[in-house]
């Protein structure tokens, strides 16, 4: 898995911030949305008993028999119940009250009495006469029943319709001026006489919102994003280590290999001319009286030449690099992608740009994975190299590209290129242009590249730098 970077980061902070802003507002709202009913349930209980004592009020008028004059009674009643404005009483079909008897009273009391209850007289949306069967009668106002001051603080806005139009009982926040969420619940009062519809509306305004709970989830977010693109990075860094230094081991061995077949092909042929020179030798011998010693010495230098011989040829065939026991379609963005990943940072600290295009998307070269990551691996070093004491534009570019039926990796650079008289000798063993080369990376990858039945070239680019081409041959085209 790569590394976080600064744009993924950021694009999983902004997602883990989004669900978890939509989790703590969706919990404040239903929090907001239960404080809202609860308030408004215990308004409409408040606004129920004020009701039923109402009617409470004309059954013990209607128990008493002989009550007092309304105008009596009323002083009495209006200071415990400051929404009384009036009270009167129908006996016989004669008003007598303490205010002028409304009209359609009469029709009232009837109905009141068909349904043995009382029943609402409105005059206005605020005011109205609650009939009771026995013809007592009380004024009520409706804007008294509760004082505002009592309402629960969570209320907003109260409005109660006694006639046709909502009477507001209670308005924190009027009109439309400020945006919001709004919560809205409607519930009738309890008496059966005055069944009014209560309504109870509150806007989930900005000053409402849980900023806090939103910033402190910001800053908790992006502490978590910021932790996992750290974990990421280190076992990135872990994972790149342990990478190199399994190429560096590679590299090392197959050095050592080159090397070695290298001497072998050097010491090879003066053991074989001493092996024949000896034999000359035995042959020539003419001195009877020397001729066993010096036969038995010629003899024994002879099985040591031979000896050092197969020695020196199983030496070679053990180090030797072979044809790949497997080769398979290959895909070029993963292996550029995991030699990017190994090589970019230490490039980066260089002020090396290193840059790939697949210009035949779909195509695959056929080869060994790890020989052919050999094979970019040092052309990339020695492009870094080439470019290790020159100015300017550094930058390394990598193409692939199917051209015929062969797949060409291109390693350029922008360095000086390669000297004219060095070109001839470019792939031969322990030749270098390096102070501190050994001359066996490009033999090296010469040899990987024949073991997959591929070739390597060089040349040099105008006006300054080097390419060197990888050809492969290509999965899926005609052999």
């Amino acid at each position: 898995m790569n590394p976080l970077s600064r744009t993924r980061a950021l694009f999983c902070w902004l997602v883990l911030f989004l669900l978890g802003a939509v989790w703590i507002g969706r919990q404040e709202y239903v929090d907001q949305h239960e404080r809202f009913f609860q308030s408004t349930s215990v308004a409409q209980r408040m606004l129920s008993q004020k009701t039923v004592q109402h009617e409470a009020v004309l059954a013990t008028l209607a128990a008493l028999s002989h009550p007092p004059s309304p105008e009596r009674l009323f002083p009495s009643l209006q200071p415990a119940m400051p929404q009384l404005l009036g009270l009167g009483h129908l006996p016989g079909g004669v008003w007598a009250g303490n205010v002028a008897e409304p009209q359609g009273l009469t029709a009232a009391v009837e109905r009141a009495r068909q349904l043995g209850r009382p029943v609402t007289l409105p005059l206005d949306a605020a005011h109205y006469w609650l009939v009771a069967p026995s013809g007592w009668s009380l004024l009520l106002d409706a804007r008294q029943l509760v004082p505002a001051a009592d309402f629960p603080p969570g209320l907003a806005n109260l409005t109660l319709t006694v006639d046709r139009s909502p009477l507001t009982l209670l308005e924190k926040q009027p009109g439309d001026a400020v945006p919001g969420w709004t919560l809205a619940l409607q519930k009738p009062l309890g008496a059966a006489s005055q069944p009014f519809q209560m309504r109870s509306t509150r806007k989930l305004t900005p000053d409402a919102w849980p900023w806090m709970a939103w910033l402190a989830w910001a800053a908790a977010s992006a502490l978590l994003v910021a932790g996992a693109a750290a974990w990421q990075r280190s076992r990135a860094e872990a994972r790149r280590q342990q990478e190199q230094v399994r190429l560096a081991a590679m590299a090392r061995l197959s050095t050592l290999g080159e090397m070695a077949a290298g001497i072998a092909h050097e010491l090879n042929q003066p053991l074989t001319a001493i092996l024949a020179h000896t034999r000359a030798a035995e042959r020539l011998l003419d001195d009877d009286e020397e001729r066993p010693a010096v036969r038995h010495a010629l003899l024994a230098s002879a099985e040591q030449a031979k000896r050092a011989a197969d020695i020196i040829s199983r030496m070679r065939a053990l180090v030797q690099p072979s044809s790949p026991a497997l080769r398979e379609a290959l895909d070029p963005d993963a292996l550029v992608a995991s030699l990017r990943f190994l090589r970019e940072p230490e490039l980066a600290r260089q002020g090396i740009r290193l840059s790939w295009h697949n210009a035949s998307p779909g195509a695959r070269p056929l080869g060994d994975r790890v020989a052919l990551e050999q094979i970019l691996h040092n052309l990339v070093q020695n492009a870094a190299d080439a470019l290790a004491g020159a100015g300017g534009n550094r930058h390394i570019s990598l193409e692939g590209r199917a051209v015929d039926g062969n797949y060409l990796f291109s390693v350029s650079d922008t360095g000086p290129g390669i000297p004219a008289d060095a070109m001839p000798r470019l792939f031969a063993p322990f030749y270098t242009t390096r102070a501190q080369g050994m001359g066996l990376g490009l033999a090296l990858c010469d040899t990987l590249a024949g073991s997959m039945d591929g070739r390597i070239a060089a040349r040099n680019l105008s006006p300054a730098g080097a390419c060197f081409t990888v050809s492969l041959p290509r999965a899926g085209a005609a052999a």
